[in-house]
């Protein structure tokens, strides 16, 4: 089930409800605005009108409205619904769902801080280029590193928000890596090329090593 992000927090729509739950839309919003003040024990409800379709012969279409529930809405939803074999398969479709996005956000946590370290250190790399005469551009330096790592995984750019975690917990390691591995070079004096090169055998190594044992890490 694909939940909606409103203001950093997971959604569900009320018409994606109403099918798993093989009911009319018009019921399931019904039974929302009836109960909305229990609903709002729980926040507030996040409702949503479009606009209907323009009409050939003028004017417009009836204009729409949905709800968006947070993930205690949505359970308070299917309390109000008949423990079927379909509301049954909706819960646990929703504690998937709701769980899946929660670890995702915790890869992300995990993931950010130790990306902005490595890319501060390659900030003080360039720094030292720059002061031995090198006339490459911050920038490149950045996208190089990244590219480094992209190619160790076999990652195309852009490509590192949707991994799945298996995969980015590595990528999240190797940043890891290849900050230790950076500041190594840079205390022994090392020319920024010579860094990199530094940096690109030791993630080709780790990458190659998590390759290996991939299978069992999976099962």
């Amino acid at each position: 089930m694909d939940l909606v992000i409103t203001k950093q927090e997971p959604r569900v729509d009320s018409r994606v409800l109403a099918e798993y739950l093989q009911n009319q839309h018009k019921n399931v919003l019904s039974l929302i605005d009836n109960y909305k003040t229990d609903f709002e024990e729980f926040g507030a409800v996040a409702f949503k009108t479009l606009k209907g379709k323009k009409l050939i012969q003028g004017g417009y279409a009836k204009s729409t409205r949905h709800a968006l529930l947070n993930e205690d809405q949505s359970y308070l939803l299917l309390s109000f619904s008949k423990n079927t074999a379909h509301v049954r398969k909706l819960k646990v479709e929703l504690v998937s769902s709701f769980s899946r996005f929660r670890q995702n956000k915790q890869i992300d946590s995990d993931y950010l801080p130790f990306y902005h370290e490595l890319h501060e250190e390659i900030k003080v790399l360039v720094g030292l280029a720059h002061q031995s005469g090198s006339t490459t551009e911050e920038r490149v330096f950045h996208m190089n590193f990244n590219k480094l790592i992209n190619k160790a995984f076999g990652l195309k750019s852009g490509q590192r928000p949707t991994l799945p975690k298996h995969l980015r917990a590595k990528v999240t390691a190797a940043n890891v890596i290849a900050n230790e591995l950076l500041i190594d070079a840079i205390n022994n004096g090392m020319t920024h090329k010579q860094a990199f090169q530094h940096v690109k055998q030791g993630v080709n190594t780790f990458a190659s090593i998590s390759c290996i044992f991939a299978p069992i890490m999976n099962t």
